[in-house]
């Protein structure tokens, strides 16, 4: 099998939990993996621990190798295309991350997220003559896209996370795009709970940005008088501002955790009586693609409550989720009273179709399987 670079703008990453997962089952399946990354950052999963001490960061290589050099001619014209990045820098990097996988014997390079991780990784497969591919996920692609026509035409393939994303992507190239999403560890996931009794209320994970759509939530609570408790996991750059609107609504019973280890969310999702994800299409075009969470909470059996968009449905069907319209707080309203005027037998019926739709369909194996089938085939 063959020896795999991923190439990651930064690792570990503690709310990509996506990337250890196709690492470690990259590796299940025989392939030897080693992760390349531009930066590191103080928060983890406990099960990155050894991906991490095998990290190579760039900043470990020479600042100007010069092996490959004499092959510039192979990516002199995907250098010129790259207009976000200045040519010398971007040919540097390359020629760093080229060092590091040829002492690394790497056959194949993959990087995640159609940015400057996936440029590199173009740039050092040409320099050493292998194999090279990338995976597109959401603001890379609707959001701040950089020179993506040139990252299609000169990788060997590429993976979309929804179906949604490879017919436009498709669209753009002739070079094959496939529909691989981001799969979770089924191994680390406990048998789903039949005596589920929730103690709690509402569960929101996610990263906090607009469009995650908490603020419709925050004001959808402030509609029900404050009734329903919530229990909000996940930092970003709303956070400061959305923990204003909900002192400012008076949502008392409105907690910010701040981030959280997966094991965190394991432990206490028994707890809640909803996992609540009100998504929407954010002001500057970002979808919210990956939905990790969303199957996170369906393999732990929380009843979802989710916004009816397009890769929502992708997960989801109506026997495993209650679907609302985006950024309708009246709506949100309702489905939230309806939830908790279910009957026991209807939600466990929920939670158990959706807990069957995750195991079966969004693992992370059967994808690595796909993604280790097109690599080995090159």
């Amino acid at each position: 099998m063959k020896t795999i670079g991923y190439v990651l703008p930064c690792f570990p990453v503690l709310s990509e939990t996506f990337i250890g997962s196709e690492i470690r089952a990259m590796k299940l399946l025989g392939h030897n993996v080693l992760p390349y990354a531009f930066t590191s950052s103080t928060q983890s999963q406990p099960e990155d621990a050894s991906l991490i001490k095998q990290c190579r960061y760039f900043d470990s290589a020479p600042y100007l190798p010069l092996y490959g050099i004499w092959r510039l001619h192979r990516c002199h014209h995907f250098l010129r295309t790259q207009k976000g990045f200045k040519y010398l820098g971007l040919l540097r990097q390359g020629l760093q991350l080229a060092y590091l996988a040829r002492k690394d014997k790497c056959q194949h390079l993959h990087a995640h997220f159609a940015w400057h991780s996936s440029a590199v990784a173009i740039i050092a497969a040409r320099l050493l003559n292998i194999g090279v591919s990338f995976s597109g996920h959401g603001a890379d692609i609707y959001q701040d896209p950089q020179d993506l026509q040139a990252k299609l035409d000169y990788s060997d393939f590429v993976c979309a996370i929804t179906r949604d994303m490879q017919i436009e992507l498709q669209l753009e190239t002739e070079k094959p795009i496939h529909h691989i999403p981001c799969g979770i560890d089924k191994d680390s996931f406990p048998t789903l709970n039949c005596h589920w009794a929730p103690t709690k209320g509402l569960l929101f994970v996610g990263r906090l940005v607009e469009k995650k759509g908490l603020d419709i939530l925050l004001h959808t609570l402030s509609s029900l008088n404050n009734q329903v408790p919530l229990d909000v996991v996940g930092d970003g750059p709303e956070r400061a501002p959305l923990m204003k609107l909900a002192e400012d609504l008076a949502l008392t019973k409105v907690t910010f955790h701040g981030n959280k280890p997966n094991q965190w969310i394991k432990d206490h999702a028994n707890d809640y009586s909803a996992f609540i994800a009100p998504f929407r299409e954010s002001s500057t075009g970002d979808k919210n693609t990956t939905n990790l969470t969303i199957k996170e909470a369906m393999a732990l059996g929380i009843p979802i409550i989710t916004s009816s968009l397009p890769y929502s449905h992708e997960i989801l069907d109506k026997n495993s989720a209650i679907f609302v319209a985006s950024e309708s707080c009246s709506e949100l309203q309702q489905a939230i009273i309806q939830h908790y005027k279910r009957s026991q037998e209807e939600i466990n019926h929920q939670r158990q179709h959706a807990y069957v739709r995750v195991m079966k369909h969004y693992t992370s194996l059967p994808q690595a399987i796909k993604l280790s089938t097109l690599i080995e085939a090159l």
